[in-house]
């Protein structure tokens, strides 16, 4: 826990406030995981909810569980959107729509391949979505490429976050539709 606070600090340091908006789309994610049960029923969110005490009715623990994961996932999603402000795709591959490398990069960095493959692919997805270069391919390829911001310059606000507010809860900042507690399969599209 300790590692995974100093890393979304640093996160943090280099993203400026965008960073907020990533790590709550991230908690969201790793959330949507949980409650649907693609990822929480054994490892490490099952060792983690043991340690605690808890069952998975409790609710209040599931930001804590997911934590580190979920700021594994936010520092990916900034991999990600330094590369959409540049207008390029994932790892520097081709102009246009690189869902499934990055979706299994986020897999292995997670060291949840497997579970990726199997469903867990679906928040990040939602997502890549909301995240998507909002500008034609054709576009794109006609402009000057632009050079990408230095990890160590905050990134602005990027669509669909115009306003992060610096205080308050994470999930009130997130653009991803469902909430813990909620029912997923009333969340269209997901």
């Amino acid at each position: 826990m300790v590692d995974a606070h100093v890393r979304r600090a640093r996160l943090e340091r280099r993203m400026g406030l965008y960073a907020r908006a990533l790590m709550a789309d991230a908690q969201q994610v790793a959330e949507y995981w949980w409650q649907c049960r693609q990822m929480g029923r054994r490892g490490v969110w099952r060792v983690r909810q043991d340690t605690l005490g808890v069952d998975r009715s409790a609710l209040w623990a599931v930001p804590l569980v997911v934590y580190p994961e979920a700021v594994v996932v936010a520092e990916a999603m900034a991999v990600r959107e330094r590369q959409r402000a540049a207008g390029r795709s994932f790892a520097g591959g081709p102009a246009g729509w690189s869902t499934g490398r990055w979706v299994a990069w986020v897999g292995e960095r997670l060291g949840m391949g497997e579970e990726m493959a199997a469903g867990g692919h679906r928040g990040l997805e939602t997502w890549l979505m909301r995240h998507r270069n909002t500008v034609p391919v054709v576009t794109r390829l006609a402009q000057p490429e632009r050079r990408a911001v230095p990890r160590s310059v905050p990134l602005p606000l990027l669509d669909p976050h115009h306003m992060v507010p610096a205080h308050g809860p994470l999930r009130d900042v997130s653009c991803l539709p469902w909430r813990l507690g909620t029912p997923m399969t009333s969340v269209a599209g997901v």
